[in-house]
């Protein structure tokens, strides 16, 4: 079963898999890895979570954006009210890169991720399904996302479901600080 937000009893479950699948990337802009688990599990928007459970446990999530905020709240104010100045600045300027724009009329996706255990169990299909949903009600033409080259599965995965190459990049030098060199952006068309 797929719906749109989590209870404030499941928070720590969701943070937890958000930062066992995105911990990599946004480690660098914190202090150490504990504190910006924290953070993220903090400022996560139910609101912006699509959550697939199984027997009533949280088997995957799927993030979204909305109105210029994603599911994570990793905003400068967010960041400076936990941190202060100094680290918001760092943390700012570690995570800029990772940033993605809205674009109206398109449902931008701020990651999916399956418990490693219930992984090829259809779990990614159904979330994105509920995306694409989403997406519909709100009246959007398109879902995108972006998937990074250590990823190669769910890249498999975004293709067999229909999104399409749209634009690519690299980060160079910054790749070891992230854990990755090469990024796709990836987009999709939804029937109305």
């Amino acid at each position: 079963m797929i719906e749109l937000r989590f209870s404030a009893s499941e928070r720590s479950r969701v943070g937890e898999l958000y930062w066992s699948a995105f911990g990599r990337k946004l480690r660098a802009a914190f202090p150490d890895a504990a504190s910006g688990q924290a953070f993220v599990t903090d400022t996560l928007r139910s609101d912006r979570t699509l959550v697939a459970r199984i027997d009533g446990e949280i088997a995957g999530i799927c993030g979204f954006h909305e109105n210029g905020h994603g599911a994570a709240g990793l905003s400068w104010r967010a960041l400076r009210e936990r941190f202060g100045t100094r680290t918001a600045i760092w943390a700012s300027l570690v995570l800029a890169p990772l940033s993605r724009t809205e674009r109206g009329g398109v449902l931008l996706l701020d990651g999916i991720c399956v418990s490693p255990g219930l992984r090829g169990k259809g779990i990614g299909t159904a979330l994105l399904t509920a995306a694409e949903t989403h997406a519909a009600a709100r009246g959007d033409a398109e879902v995108q996302l972006t998937v990074v080259d250590t990823n190669p599965r769910a890249e498999a995965l975004y293709r067999r479901r229909g999104f399409r190459v749209v634009d690519e990049g690299s980060l160079g030098a910054l790749g070891n600080l992230y854990g990755f060199q090469r990024y796709r952006t990836m987009r999709k068309r939804i029937g109305r």
